[in-house]
């Protein structure tokens, strides 16, 4: 096939896109599509690949998988190996537990399949998983496994029939992920079936389903319209997006329209395309995506903190370098090897494919034994990793719903109250997401002393505000419209609201008008409002292991503050409960405060920011008062 530089300029977009997305520049907000963008291009090179060889009558099956090979795995090696080194010097225990899963995983293929049954609402936060960029290349190495057994199936019947049935594929994979997107995010995301189409998607242009656009006008049209969409995406979407479902649509025909037009002639996209900066980023591409993430998420390991705008850029440099140095010495001489036996490798198939086993072997064994030594904590003396109470009070998959839970899974006043059951006493409820669920221990404390029952009513990712859409949880609205039923049908007089905050006020500014208008309703019924403050959040994922490493017991710096909910609902006639008064102190020098994490009788925190039993207790047990009485204006 005919080198096209454009297509590496277009490789370029997309790396760039994703680089400066997870640098966490706030203009690349939908910078996340650029893997997306691969997809497509992946899709038409290999479909080029394999329809040239099946047309000349040279298709085989062990050369298509030695070029993959020879292309994708010494790459992705070298950095799982590196990493790996990082990993064993910079991880505590529990992290590199968890990390050698993944490794493991990466080394097979199958690392999208493991992160989407390992999602939940407390996994590792994604920013600290150093491979969990490798879930694209477990769905395009899927891809490279099915697709060439499907064509060697088809190849009596000919192009049109391939044709026909790719494009029944890309319909049926397309409509999986829109159905998917709603109900079944996470699967969506990651997971071949729902992403297939955008890899098809570039197939098909490769087999000539869609004719060459002749005309230099209608060229120019079609490759302009493509990159525009591509731009829109980046600049427009946001993790809060349904993703892909249809919004994948923008970027996916845009990089099918830059490359179908870019196929049938020069355009002035294509010019900009093929300029030798572009081409080089394009060329060095897959290096930079298989080394940036690792280097950034160790970075902010070493910092303990988002990185500032100069070592983000300090650091971007550094990838740049090392990508470079990865391209020109492992790329480029695995991918041109020296002429020998085999039709396209240096070494006859059979030496190549043991080879690539022994190191897969070896990479395995490695996640092995980090997994069955539970993170080797022999690494450190006087490590002792301390279980956190807290978490086993919430009540998960009853009271506490998970994300694949429907509403109706919520078992009922009787099933759900803390504490003993108080006759003639008033009901309270307990309303919002985990960060409302993390009250439960300190509830149980004193719900006995207060002057009304306590009811749980929470689900994973899901904050009180009715007509909410959250992606991650697609049964979120429905679980939230049942609460004005639940409060008029049992007598429901008090409602606790909690949640994470800043993921909800941050996503849109019709938030805080969803707000208001979930406050006013319960005020409206005569429900007296108590509305938790978020407390703080961290860049650690366990506090024990932060402090053993940090070696100090100073306070820490959190990550971002919510929205001013005082102001909000103060003036709605909610009761407002600032927790991080409790704990931090402000930082004349900086724009957020310092949080305390600890005091002699253990952690507040049991992860980066749910409260431990301890610290619920200290903050419910501190606000017993308000929880009495919320407010004098209710006229009790």
């Amino acid at each position: 096939m005919t080198y096209r530089p454009d297509i590496d300029g277009l490789r370029a977009v997309s790396i760039l896109s994703v680089l400066l997305f997870h640098a966490k520049f706030p203009l690349f907000s939908g910078g996340y599509i650029g893997v997306d963008v691969f997809f497509v291009i992946s899709g038409y090179l290999i479909g080029s690949i394999v329809l040239n060889d099946a047309q000349r009558g040279t298709f085989s099956l062990a050369d298509f998988y030695i070029r993959r090979i020879r292309r994708i795995l010494p790459a992705l090696f070298a950095a799982l190996a590196v990493t790996a080194v990082l990993a064993l010097f910079l991880l505590s225990p529990q992290e590199l537990k968890s990390f050698s899963q993944n490794l493991a995983a990466t080394t097979l293929f199958s690392s999208n399949i493991v992160y989407y049954l390992k999602s939940g609402y407390f996994e590792t936060a994604a920013e600290m998983n150093p491979l969990l960029h490798t879930w694209s290349l477990g769905v395009e190495q899927q891809f490279y496994i099915v697709f060439p057994l499907a064509v060697l199936a088809l190849l009596p019947y000919g192009r049109s029939v391939w044709v026909a049935v790719l494009l029944a594929a890309a319909a049926a994979s397309f409509a999986l992920g829109v159905f998917l997107v709603r109900d079944h995010p996470v699967a969506a995301f990651y997971l071949l079936p729902p992403r297939l189409w955008e890899l098809v998607l570039g197939a098909l242009l490769a087999f000539g389903a869609v004719p060459d656009i002749r005309d230099r006008a209608a060229r120019e049209l079609a490759c302009a319209l493509g990159a525009a969409l591509i731009v829109i995406s980046v600049f427009t979407l946001t993790e809060a997006t349904a993703f892909p479902g249809y919004a994948a649509l923008l970027p996916c025909l845009g990089a099918a329209l830059v490359i179908h037009a870019g196929r049938s002639g020069p355009t002035a996209v294509g010019r900009v395309l093929t300029l030798r900066p572009m081409v080089f980023i394009g060329l060095i591409s897959y290096s930079m995506y298989i080394w940036h993430w690792p280097l950034m998420v160790f970075a902010r390991f070493h910092k303990g903190r988002d990185l500032t705008t100069k070592e983000t850029l300090i650091l971007l440099a550094a990838i740049a370098a090392v990508s470079l140095l990865s391209w020109r010495l492992i790329e480029v001489p695995f991918r041109k090897p020296r002429p020998g036996t085999g039709a396209t490798s240096g070494h006859p198939p059979a030496t190549v494919f043991a080879r690539t086993g022994r190191v897969m072997a070896g990479l395995v064994g490695v996640g092995l034994i980090g997994h069955l030594t539970d993170g080797l904590p022999q690494r450190f003396t006087d490590y002792a990793p301390q279980d956190i109470s807290g978490r086993e009070l919430y009540k998960e998959h009853t009271c506490f719903l998970e994300t694949d839970q429907p509403p109706e899974a919520w078992p009922g006043l009787e099933s759900c109250r803390i504490g003993s059951l108080k006759a003639e006493a008033p009901t309270a409820l307990l309303w919002g997401d985990s960060f409302a669920a993390h009250y439960v221990p300190g509830l149980q404390t004193v719900a006995d002393t207060l002057p009304f029952n306590i009811v749980q009513y929470t689900a994973s990712g899901c904050p009180p505000i009715k007509d909410l859409p959250v992606n991650a949880r697609p049964n979120c609205q429905e679980f939230n419209h049942r609460v004005e039923e639940i409060i008029d049908r049992n007598g429901i007089r008090i409602v606790i609201m909690a949640a994470r905050w800043e993921w909800y006020m941050d996503t849109n500014a019709l938030d805080l008008r969803r707000l208001h208008e979930t406050v006013d309703a319960l005020l409206n019924r005569g429900i007296r409002i108590v509305v938790m403050g978020q407390s703080p959040v961290f860049r650690f994922r366990n506090p024990y292991d932060h402090t053993y490493f940090m070696k100090s017991e100073r306070a820490y710096s959190i990550t971002g503050q919510a929205a001013d909910l005082p102001v909000i609902t103060a003036t709605q006639g909610a009761r407002f409960v600032d927790t991080s008064d409790y704990f931090c102190d402000p930082d004349p020098c900086k724009a957020l405060p310092l949080c305390r994490i600890r005091d002699d009788q253990g952690f507040y925190f049991l992860d980066q920011g749910h409260f431990s039993a301890h610290g619920s207790t200290l903050i419910v047990q501190s606000i017993q008062e308000i929880l009495r009485a919320p407010d004098p204006a209710y006229g009790e």
